[in-house]
């Protein structure tokens, strides 16, 4: 498993907030995924974005499947 260092301290107040459009069933998901793991939605989907946010750094594109 890869460890990323954040950038913000634990519990450090959040200065913006980006809301998001998700469907009841990727909610679940993320929801049994904090069930599982004990860690917050709201860092699972921070850290998605991060790791979407340096793939585009290092190969200069996106590249998303959608089914």
């Amino acid at each position: 498993m890869e460890t990323v260092q954040g950038y913000k301290e634990f519990r450090e107040k959040k200065k913006q907030i980006l809301y998001s459009r998700m469907d009841d069933s990727m909610i679940a998901r993320l929801r049994v995924i904090r069930q599982k793991t004990g860690i917050s939605v709201s860092e699972i989907i921070r850290e998605a974005v991060r790791r979407l946010l340096i793939e585009v750094d290092t190969t200069g594109s996106i590249n998303l499947k959608i089914k």
